[in-house]
């Protein structure tokens, strides 16, 4: 989701310039002396806003968001840093956008236009670092661990921005955002910018918190002109053509900088804009005198700038000039209008609640129960925004722009969900706002016919109680994404049934493919916690995997809105436990062209991942489904490899051309012995960055398997023996052979094994 925050501009950079602007608080956690004392912590209450700290807290760190997320690791930093404040003495309140408000949906289709451009430079541009963008389920990531700790998390009804400063002044509650528009508004306990709340290594917390009156005296004006001084500078709601000229009327003469400023740092143009606009309504006795003298002013530079010939010219986003909008009227209306939305209204301080100012024409309403939900964060903004605007935001994502929308596969979940929640009322069609070709626009999708679902939408839903139906509600749901594989643990149902529906609404998928999502699921849960990610685009990134995993994601958060939508008849799976994008990139990049009998069982074993485990899995998910390529066990059922046509199931070996070795393993049904092994984990092919530290690892001895996520059949009590007709067959020529394929594995590994000691004697 894109985030929406009318910001003053210029504001936080000015601010950060002036350090005496800022009061300083520092906390520890308890001793173990204060403890056993019974030391009572001070508190320090905190209202958050929800988007705000996600973003912080994945764009802080290096976690990679090209690859599509690694949500386990992103969801242990989140635990980290939450307990962290909690032991300093934090109490937190939470608070997440709600559904999109009209007035601002231009906006947002402008900033998902500028995603698209970020995401074409984060897949093609040669200059793509420090372009980021959000992948598709942080936010649920950082929500599950929120609940898991017990801290309190309200969506709101629209915007979080004006309910958590509501709150935070009614309860006296410190507010933590990233918007500029806080430091404007009255704030008793103040304001903590969401990245001035700094974590040390010892566990201390440091919080510089904004001082309004400090800035206030500093600048010479009163605290009732800050809304003001705000919508004068520059916001989203009072537009660069409206203030231009009110701008040039201040003329270019440099003005004394306020001695909160750091005189070390030369002031920017917005820096001196600031000062002068504050300077301008110092001397103006009242808020309506001055907002009569800014136009005023701004109307005489207009004409004056016209009749010179000297008015800029602005351009709309197809580059075509734009119509004048400039005059006085229209600039006081816009001032005023601005200047509206930093009065903290009392009515939003109990915006939690279970009643709305929403409204929709659905039949099951808003009742009590389903708001209270929705206030906990178990029933979606996405599916709310439905409810109240018949519209569905697909907010970008990393994949192929010159390809359809990665949202458009799992498009019929969707169309299950507008059924559902609005009763099968197919009267008007729902507006899902996704990328249509190279842009950000919308298009009109349709409610699926009620069928089967009728005896599961909302209303019946919520009339009979959510602990009644849930058998038919499971069902309903497993009858839209397909049946999830017989076998497969009941935590991994639901994912490996969106895998499944994703392998058969992509077609095309190979097992390279899926056998990187299979191993993904089954990765070492506590590993994959700890695991150092990079940020930077890698080398071996591919655009084509990247938009199947996308559509992947958009199938995995369309299938939890869909259990949202039935109130969660099948229990919610977590995100970190079924999906680690630059995981399943690496692991695809290491075998998707892979050759030889031991590669992709090496890679398995070094990746910590029970080959039977393994097998189980990519078989259930694999089942019945046209997937290109195969993994078999080897003729001893000891290990697993790729199949005769390969990882992408490509290979296409002439059997009446084939060596002895590629024949014994064609009837086999594994891969082809020839080539070179694929590398592990640690050490990509062709990344020089990691090659070297793998050539430095010590073989070990295989670990123990990792919990399987698939019921795996008990073992045999003993190995069956398989008969393999060769042309002159017999025991003599089928040792014979074996040992033939063993000789090019060993000498595969000799040369490695000689390649590895000569780089060692080169770096001596």
């Amino acid at each position: 989701r894109t985030v929406l925050k009318m910001g003053v501009r210029g504001l936080t950079a000015f601010l950060d310039r002036s350090p005496a602007l800022w009061d300083t608080l520092a906390l520890k956690p308890q001793t173990p002396a204060e403890i056993a004392a019974g030391t009572v912590p001070r508190v320090v209450k905190l209202v958050i806003d929800g988007y705000a700290l996600l973003y912080h807290l994945y764009f802080s760190t290096n976690f990679n968001c090209v690859c599509g997320g690694q949500y386990a690791e992103f969801a242990e930093h989140c635990r980290a840093y939450i307990v962290n404040l909690q032991k300093c003495g934090f109490s937190l309140l939470v608070v997440m956008d709600g559904t999109v408000n009209a007035a601002k949906e231009a906006t947002l289709m402008t900033r998902e236009n500028d995603l698209i451009k970020t995401v074409r430079q984060l897949t093609t541009a040669e200059k793509h670092v420090g372009k980021k963008t959000l992948p598709p389920l942080a936010r649920y990531a950082m929500v599950d661990v929120l609940h898991e700790l017990n801290i309190k998390v309200a969506l709101a009804d629209q915007e979080a921005d004006g309910v958590v400063a509501a709150m935070a002044k009614a309860n006296g509650c410190c507010a933590v955002s990233k918007d500029s528009d806080l430091f404007i508004m009255d704030l008793p306990a103040g304001y903590i910018p969401v990245d001035n709340l700094e974590l040390a290594r010892n566990g201390s917390v440091t919080a510089k918190r904004f001082n309004r009156a400090k800035f206030c005296a500093e600048m010479g004006i009163h605290a009732g002109m800050l809304p003001l001084l705000a919508s004068a500078v520059g916001n989203d709601y009072v537009s660069q053509g409206l203030l231009r000229p009110f701008h040039a009327s201040l003329g270019e003469e440099d003005p004394k900088m306020p001695a909160c400023w750091q005189t070390d740092k030369e002031a920017s143009v917005r820096d001196l804009l600031i000062v002068r606009v504050a300077a301008f309504l110092v001397k103006q006795p009242s808020q309506d005198a001055a907002i009569t003298a800014i136009a005023a002013a701004a109307d005489v530079q207009h004409a004056a700038d016209i009749e010179a010939g000297t008015a800029p010219v602005f351009k709309g986003e197809d580059g075509e000039p734009k119509p004048d909008e400039f005059s006085k009227e229209a600039l006081a209306e816009a001032l005023r209008l601005s200047i509206g939305q930093y009065a903290l209204d009392p009515k939003n301080a109990q915006a939690l609640g279970t009643t709305t100012a929403l409204t929709t024409t659905a039949k099951i309403g808003f009742p009590a129960a389903l708001l209270q939900r929705y206030r906990d964060g178990h029933f979606d903004s996405k599916l709310l925004n439905v409810l109240a605007n018949r519209a569905m935001w697909c907010n970008g994502v990393v994949e192929d722009l010159d390809a359809e929308s990665a949202y458009i596969p799992s498009r019929p979940i969707r169309e299950a969900i507008y059924s559902i929640l609005l009763d099968g009322d197919a009267s008007k069609p729902v507006t899902e706002y996704i990328r249509v070709g190279p842009k950000f626009g919308s298009e009109e999708v349709p409610v699926a016919a009620a069928g089967a679902l009728a005896g599961v939408f909302l209303s019946k839903t919520m009339a009979a109680g959510e602990t009644a139906g849930v058998d038919a509600r499971t069902k309903a749901l497993y009858s839209v994404i397909g049946e999830a594989p017989k076998g497969v643990a009941a935590n991994m149902a639901l994912p490996a049934a969106c895998v499944r529906f994703w392998v058969k609404s992509q077609g095309g998928v190979t097992a390279v493919e899926l056998a990187a999502v299979a191993v993904a699921m089954l990765q070492n849960k506590e590993k994959a916690k700890t695991r150092i990610g990079k940020e930077m685009r890698p080398p071996w990134f591919s655009v084509a995997l990247s938009h199947r995993l996308a559509a992947l994601q958009a199938t995995l958060l369309s299938a939890t809105l869909l259990n949202q939508a039935l109130l969660c008849p099948v229990k919610p799976f977590v995100i970190g436990d079924v999906y680690d994008g630059e995981w399943i990139h690496r692991f695809h990049h290491l075998q998707y062209r892979a050759k030889g009998v031991k590669v992709l069982n090496d890679q398995l074993r070094k990746d910590e991942i029970d080959f039977k485990a393994f097998k189980a899995l990519f078989d259930l998910l694999s089942a019945g489904l046209q997937v290109a390529g195969e993994v078999v066990l080897d003729a001893e059922e000891e290990n697993v490899m790729w199949g005769v046509s390969g990882p992408e199931g490509t290979d296409k070996p002439d059997l009446n051309k084939a060596t002895k070795i590629d024949l014994i393993i064609a009837n086999k049904g594994g891969a082809r012995a020839s080539g070179q092994l694929g590398g592990n984990f640690a050490g990509l092919l062709g990344d020089d960055d990691e090659e070297e530290s793998d050539e430095e690892e010590e073989e070990e001895s295989a670990p123990a398997p990792v919990a399987a996520a698939t019921e795996a059949p008990a073992p045999a009590a003993e190995k069956k023996k398989k008969n393999v007709i060769v042309a002159g067959g017999g025991d003599d020529d089928m040792a014979k052979l074996m040992a033939e394929m063993e000789a090019v594995d060993a000498k595969r590994d000799e040369k490695k094994a000689k390649e590895k000691e000569r780089k060692k004697k080169g770096a001596k």
